[in-house]
């Protein structure tokens, strides 16, 4: 379950992993009750120095409810952008740290 907010509007979603090939590709989707909100996708390709990851979002609410929300939640795209960015800035910090004993 996740546990989501805009301001002062919460809401829960829940996620369902629908891919998981270990080292490769890890992806799930979110869902609101019956209502598919978006596709979350993870891909990992090997380099010579380690890895390099590819994270995704694919937006599956439907259309009608992306006009209607829009102007509580803002327009996600963006939004989801900077969180991606944020996300893989932390993985690589977190992956580069040596391991302490």
């Amino acid at each position: 379950m996740g546990h989501n907010r805009v301001g002062m509007v919460r809401w829960f979603t829940f996620g369902k992993v629908v891919i998981a090939e270990p080292g490769r590709r890890f992806t799930f989707d979110i869902t609101f009750g019956p209502v598919p909100i978006s596709r979350w996708d993870y891909e990992f390709t090997d380099t010579e120095s380690g890895c390099h990851l590819t994270e995704s979002w694919t937006d599956h609410r439907p259309r009608v409810l992306r006009l209607l929300f829009r102007p509580i939640f803002g327009n996600r795209t963006p939004r989801n952008a900077d969180g991606i960015h944020t996300t893989l800035v932390r993985l690589k910090s977190t992956a580069e740290t040596p391991a302490t004993r």
